[in-house]
């Protein structure tokens, strides 16, 4: 159910009102009209509980075993969350549909049998002992377009100040972090899990490096979050390209550390009955133990090339150029494709390049006249490359998710997710029309990766990676529940037992110190201690006035004075500006004015927020429970199911961050993460 979808349900929810809702319609001033959120929206004090709420102790009548330190993986389901990036594009459910200038398809029920795999750089613990930062964005940033090409295809020109070595195209989300950072790992294993994706490529391409530190790290970060309700990607490999003696020796020490062990079995990627290996067995011997380890893989050997038409079996691609080729199997039927975000290829030319070199496929290449739409409050939206930052869109992205999703394969080859930098060099692989060298990532046009960004290409591409795998391995939909009921939001939690759950991850706050392998590039340290209220488990009830809110946490709820104390963000599906990233009310961005009554404020636009009413609501240990009159979120008020969607936050988007939604990746508590939203319906 996309955003529209979801306005049309509430529209259907009010039109039919009956002569007693038309009453209440013209006293709140929306006068009938089909709009999820009056223009006015009434203040109206909570009704005074007709009985005296209970003491803590009579109250809290359920069992549980603070903290909480363990969640099925099965409890938490990322495929029912909605989201809405900040180009008002939407996540699809069941039944929506999807089109582009080439291609147009329905989003299906979940299938078994398909998989995403993403290219993954776990070797920037070994690269931040030695490398300083130096941001490309930022370096030219001050530029004019004339001066930026220039500068970007002179390599001795002053701007760069005779630096080489590594060079980040911007900055990540979570800064320039090293990925022995448990922090950074932990924020990964929930994207990507959020995501759908299955596993998660290791660039193991270059020399005999293994990168082991970063690796035992993630595995040991992933082991972790799957016992806390992380459905976490699997790990592969990828070894260099062809049969050479490097390979073999990373073959022989990833065998013998990990494989032969049977250490972290339960994260190893199976493909075919065996854990796959990307690679070419040929490097090996044949001694005995070389022989073990052909037999213990699955084999595919990655294929270099960007342009090859008719692959050989048992090959996969890393990265094409549209129409990418299609890896098949004996059968003749496709088992892997690539996407990419861009590819450091010449269009021209029809060569291998650098991302800074000329005629690059960046983010807005498309070939031939391609475009796609979307709709964003209403109206449909056009994107082709001669939109205004049409490198937001994802377009070279979007026509390669297109065909590959076409194809039907097995399984979606992404590159990638966090390559972040390259070396600069004068000259590369002979190309003389090369004289400026960034081969794999140079800016924010040419650069490959989906990882949130503190610069302007923020979160685009992650929400489109989510959209895609969703088109591609389609959507199991919320089961149907009725949430109707009456709390007594003052009287014992047990009224919430057969209220259905939304679950989230336990421990998905993190503290962020040197003692996590925080150090990133630089020798900086990398802190964060916002970690404070760690929402488990979230329930909603509606009955004919109200809608109630539950949420517990892993352990007991901090004092409400604190800033940003468990805020709670509600999506309507409003059309128009009034609104937040998306959302149309918030409850506690101001802190509560006592124990039991906080205040609900309305967007008038952005992070702008007016009063709407006073909310009563009661803490109880680890549970907040509150109740919200219908009539101030513009909902109907009888016999009617509220359509909406919400989030729980803690500790984040207050002082200097104030209104920016990348700070629920990095700060406090986002329940579900990111943009993500719980949805009632």
């Amino acid at each position: 159910m996309n955003r529209n979808t979801f306005k049309k349900l509430i529209r259907i929810a009010v039109l039919p009102l009956l002569a007693c809702i038309a009453l209440t319609a013209c006293q709140t001033g929306n006068g009938g009209a089909p709009t999820a959120v009056p223009t006015e929206v009434p203040t109206i004090e909570p009704e005074v509980p007709t009985a005296a709420p209970l003491s803590e102790e009579e109250a809290y009548d359920v069992a549980f075993a603070l903290p909480v330190t363990e969640q099925s993986i099965d409890a938490v389901k990322p495929q029912t969350y909605a989201a809405v990036d900040g180009l008002g594009r939407t996540l699809s459910f069941k039944g929506d549909s999807y089109a582009s200038s080439q291609y147009s398809g329905t989003v299906g029920e979940r299938r078994g049998g398909k998989f995403v795999g993403i290219f993954y750089s776990d070797w920037h613990e070994e690269l931040s002992r030695s490398t300083s930062i130096r941001n490309v964005t930022q370096i030219l940033s001050t530029l004019s377009p004339e001066e930026y090409e220039a500068a970007k295809h002179d390599f001795k020109n002053k701007i760069w100040k005779g630096n080489t070595g590594y060079h980040f195209w911007d900055e990540p989300v979570f800064g320039y972090y090293s990925t022995a950072d448990k922090y950074v790992l932990r924020k990964h294993a929930e994207m990507l899990a959020d995501a759908g994706v299955d596993c998660i490529i290791f660039d193991n391409t270059n020399g005999t490096y293994t990168w082991k530190e970063s690796y035992t790290a993630i595995f040991e970060t992933f082991t972790q979050a799957k016992k806390e309700g992380v459905n976490v990607p699997q790990i592969v490999f990828m070894l260099p390209f062809g049969a050479v003696d490097w390979a073999a020796t990373q073959m022989r020490e990833l065998y013998k550390d990990i494989y032969s062990q049977g250490k972290y079995q339960d994260l190893w990627f199976y493909w075919k009955g065996k854990p796959l290996m990307m690679g070419y067995p040929d490097s090996l011997g044949y001694s005995n133990t070389d022989r073990e380890i052909r037999n213990f893989f699955t084999w595919r050997m990655n294929d270099g090339s960007y342009f090859v038409e008719n692959p050989a079996e048992e090959h996969w691609g890393w990265l094409s150029t549209y129409p990418q080729a299609a890896y098949k199997n004996s059968d003749g039927t496709v088992e892997q494709v690539t996407v990419g975000v861009a590819q450091n290829a010449d269009y021209k030319r029809n060569v291998i390049t650098a991302m800074s070199g000329y005629n690059v496929m960046g983010r807005s290449y498309a070939k031939g006249k391609y475009s796609y739409t979307y709709n964003k409050d209403g109206q449909k939206i056009t994107v082709d490359k001669n939109i205004e930052n049409s490198k937001f869109y994802g377009i070279n992205f979007q026509q390669q998710w297109d065909y590959a999703i076409s194809l039907d394969p097995e399984f979606i080859f992404v590159t990638g997710w966090n390559e972040w930098v390259a070396i600069r060099m004068e000259t590369w692989a002979g190309d003389t029309t090369l004289t400026n060298c960034l081969v794999d990532q140079c800016d924010t046009e040419y650069s490959r990766d989906c990882e949130p960004s503190n610069g302007v290409m923020k979160d685009y591409y992650y929400y489109q990676l989510c959209e895609n795998i969703r088109r591609f391995k389609g959507v199991t939909p919320a089961e149907s529940v009725d949430r109707k009921a009456t709390i007594d939001i003052g009287g014992k939690i047990s009224q919430w037992n057969d209220i259905p759950a939304y679950n989230t991850y336990v421990h998905s706050t993190w503290v962020r110190s040197k003692q996590n392998g925080s150090r990133g590039y630089g020798n900086k340290v990398l802190k964060n201690d916002t970690a404070r209220n760690d929402v488990v488990t979230a329930k909603v009830a509606y009955d004919d006035r109200y809608i109630y809110f539950y949420a517990d946490t892993a352990d007991v709820l901090t004092p409400y004075t604190d800033e940003g104390w468990m805020r709670l963000f509600i999506d309507t599906g409003s059309s128009g500006d009034a609104n937040w990233e998306g959302f149309e009310f918030v409850v506690n961005r101001v802190s509560p004015t006592d124990a039991n009554h906080c205040t609900l404020e309305r967007s008038t636009g952005g992070w702008n927020w007016e009063t709407v009413g006073s909310i009563e609501y009661y803490v109880r240990r680890n549970v907040i429970q509150l109740r919200i009159p219908r009539e101030l979120l513009g909902m109907p008020q009888v016999g009617k199911p509220p359509v909406f969607s919400f989030k729980w936050c803690d500790n984040n988007l207050i002082g200097e961050n104030e209104g920016n939604i990348l700070n629920l990746y990095t700060d406090g508590e986002a329940a579900p993460g990111g943009r993500f939203t719980f949805v009632v319906n």
